[in-house]
């Protein structure tokens, strides 16, 4: 009798044990499976909301950035006022270099950024479908006023960052 209530203990120990392995070998699959998705999601975001940084002059005696932005996403972009724009450059007369970071506006004043025309086809066709919504493969102009200007022959880095986090940068020589 002794035997088999030992026997039966060390049975249901094995079978706990058993199944306690087997929760945690599909739990821990279970999570590298989710995280995996998170990942293709995010690069699937990325893909969908994606946009380059063409090119970028200074005009206004140093004063201005006229950058040219073109969505080649798989998305129409149309929240301009929630992107973020950052602008690294040597200030005229001064020995430090200055970040800015200036806000979206709906007029041009200093240390402020606008979106100021939309194109199909940059300064060559005028967009015609869904005025104000850049859509895929179209192009827009985004001003940014300084204060202080820019150091004469100096770089320039400007940033532009997304809502969905969808980073590009560009530089150039003032």
């Amino acid at each position: 009798m002794g035997t088999a209530v030992t026997w039966l203990i060390a049975f249901f120990v094995v079978v706990t044990t058993a199944f306690a392995a087997i929760n945690s070998v599909i739990t821990t699959g279970s999570s590298r499976a989710e995280a995996y998705a998170a990942s293709d999601q995010l690069l699937v975001d990325d893909i969908e909301n994606s946009f380059s940084l063409v090119s970028a002059v200074q005009k206004d005696k140093h004063k201005r950035i006229e950058l040219v932005v073109t969505n080649n996403g798989r998305r129409a972009i149309s929240d301009f006022e929630d992107w973020v724009v950052t602008v690294r450059y040597d200030q005229d007369g001064a020995a430090d270099e200055t970040y800015l970071a200036p806000f979206y506006s709906d007029t041009l004043v200093d240390n402020s950024w606008i979106v100021h025309t939309f194109w199909l086809e940059y300064k060559s066709q005028a967009e015609i479908i869904e005025p104000g919504i850049l859509n895929v493969h179209e192009e827009v102009e985004i001003r940014v006023q300084l204060n202080p200007k820019m150091e004469k022959n100096t770089f320039v880095v400007v940033t532009l960052t997304s809502p969905e986090g969808v980073t590009e940068s560009i530089t150039f020589e003032a």
